[in-house]
C-alpha cells in the first residue's frame, strides 16, 4: 500500500497582487504630490495629528485588501472598497490644495480721516512650510475696537484654515491666542474683527493656523 505524504497547508500571501494595486497607485500619487509640495511634506512630518490621520487610512485600504478576498469578494469590489478611504483623503486633505479663493474686501472704517492715525501695527506676512506673502495690519476703528487686516495676501492654499491673534512676537502655536475667524481666502485683503474686549498689545502675532493637522502655515509679527 502506497502512503502519501501530506503537503501541509498552502500558505497564502499576506495580500494578493490585486489588492496591491490601489495602494501602490496611492503611494505613487502622495509621492508626486509632496515632490511638488515639499514644504507641505515637512509639516505633516511635524504633525501627529496627520500622521495619525495617514496610518488610519492606510490601516483602511490595506485591511479591507486582506479581509474581502478572504470573504469571496472579488477584486473589482475589493478595489472598489479600497478606494473609499482614499477619495475621502484626497478631498479632505489634497484637494484643499488646489482651491484658490480670493477675497477682497475694503478697507474697515477707521479712527478720524487718516488710515495711517488708526494704523497700530504691521507686520510681514511669512510662511511656515508653506508658501505665503502680504502684510498683516493691527487697525484701531471708529468704535475703538480693533480689526485685523490681511492685505495683498498670497497663501498657499490648504484645509481648515484659521486666523488667530496670539500675544508676543514670532509665535507658531495659538495657544493663549484669541480666534477670530476661518480665513476667508487665500488671496486677496480680508477685515477680522477682534473679540470685544481684547487686551492688544504689541508685538503681536497674526498666525494662519491649519485646524484640521495642527500645524501652522503662515504668520506676522505685528509691532
Amino acid at each position: 500500500m502506497l502512503l502519501r505524504r501530506d503537503a501541509g497547508p498552502v500558505r497564502s500571501l499576506p495580500l494578493r497582487p490585486s489588492a496591491l494595486v490601489v495602494p501602490v497607485l496611492a503611494g505613487i500619487g502622495g509621492a508626486a504630490f509632496f515632490a511638488w509640495k515639499p514644504g507641505v511634506a515637512r509639516s505633516m512630518l511635524g504633525s501627529p495629528r496627520a500622521l495619525g490621520f495617514s496610518l488610519v487610512v492606510a490601516g483602511l485600504v490595506l485591511g479591507m485588501g486582506w479581509l474581502l478576498p478572504r470573504l469571496g469578494r472579488g477584486p473589482w469590489l475589493t478595489a472598489g472598497a479600497q478606494l473609499v478611504p482614499v477619495l475621502a483623503a484626497f478631498v479632505l486633505t489634497v484637494l484643499p490644495a488646489f482651491r484658490e479663493v480670493t477675497v477682497t474686501e475694503a478697507f474697515p472704517d477707521t479712527v478720524g480721516a487718516s488710515t495711517e492715525a488708526a494704523r497700530v501695527g504691521n507686520g510681514a506676512l511669512e510662511g511656515i512650510d508653506h508658501r505665503a506673502s502680504g502684510t498683516a495690519l493691527l487697525l484701531r476703528v471708529a468704535d475703538g475696537s480693533y480689526v485685523v487686516r490681511l492685505q495683498g495676501i498670497d497663501i498657499e492654499p490648504g484645509p481648515d484654515y484659521q486666523v488667530h491673534l496670539v500675544e508676543g512676537p514670532d509665535r507658531e502655536d495659538p495657544g493663549g491666542g484669541v480666534h477670530l475667524d476661518r480665513l476667508r481666502g487665500n488671496k486677496g485683503s480680508q477685515n477680522y474683527d477682534v473679540p470685544a474686549g481684547t487686551d492688544v498689545r504689541t508685538p503681536v502675532t497674526v498666525l494662519v493656523w491649519c485646524r484640521a493637522f495642527a500645524v501652522p502655515v503662515a504668520a506676522a509679527t505685528v509691532r
